[in-house]
């Protein structure tokens, strides 16, 4: 979505970003990562989805070299970066700032309680809910494009169904009396923990294929001598 990249102070085009992915593949790249951020200034919930169906676009462009990502800024906006320091100028909303916020965020039962903000655009309800939905639509798409196994997309999509269920569960727990609220929680101490193992994906998706060689010495030496022949 251009108008959100710009609005984060990044204004390369769609087309630019392509050009990049193509040029990186044609020189032998054999996994290229590509992220993409919830959370966003002027980003919607629309705009998330919109994302996630621009990334077929690429994989059908590109094939399964190509391996796009997408998830919230989590669970933090960091300390003293430009939108901590001035969060009303980008149209966000903190709900912690201070070292006592940040540890009671972290002891939450969910990363719902823990994400320390929302934005104009986006409350945080509507982030956690795009990022589930948004989630479930790329594993799917991969499974299509072949990017992932059908054994894997379905353990992805059981995890992020389940997330999405505890978020549901939490959220009327902790409208309990304490004692009460400690027993539910409690109760879905184990699921907790299953949802929160590679939820959004899975951790070898992120790894980058090892080389079978990996010329140091000859590297060095390029880089050596392009810098002397740069004097």
């Amino acid at each position: 979505d251009l108008q959100v990249r710009g609005a984060s102070g990044k204004h390369y085009t769609n087309e630019e970003l392509e050009e990049t992915i193509e040029a990186a593949l044609e020189a032998g790249c054999r996994k290229f990562d590509l992220f993409f951020m919830i959370g966003l200034p002027k980003q919607t919930s629309e705009s998330v989805l919109a994302t996630v169906d621009y990334c077929e676009e690429l994989l059908k462009r590109f094939g399964t070299r190509l391996v796009p990502f997408i998830s919230p800024l989590a669970p933090f906006i960091d300390p003293a970066s430009p939108i901590f320091e001035e969060p009303e100028r980008f149209g966000y909303n903190l709900f912690f700032r201070t070292l006592k916020e940040f540890e009671g965020a972290l002891l939450q039962p969910s990363w719902k309680y823990a994400l320390s903000y929302e934005t104009k655009w986006m409350t945080r309800d509507q982030i956690v809910e795009a990022t589930y939905e948004a989630a479930l639509r790329l594993n799917r798409i991969k499974l299509a494009h072949g990017l992932l196994d059908p054994g894997t997309s379905h353990r992805v999509e059981e995890r992020i169904l389940l997330a999405r269920r505890l978020i549901r569960q939490i959220d009327q727990s902790l409208s309990l009396p304490e004692a009460q609220r400690k027993k539910a929680l409690e109760a879905m101490k184990e699921e907790i923990r299953q949802a929160n193992s590679d939820t959004l994906c899975e951790a070898r998706e992120i790894q980058w294929p090892s080389p079978k060689t990996f010329h140091f010495m000859g590297i060095l030496r390029h880089l050596v001598g392009s810098s002397g022949n740069r004097r």
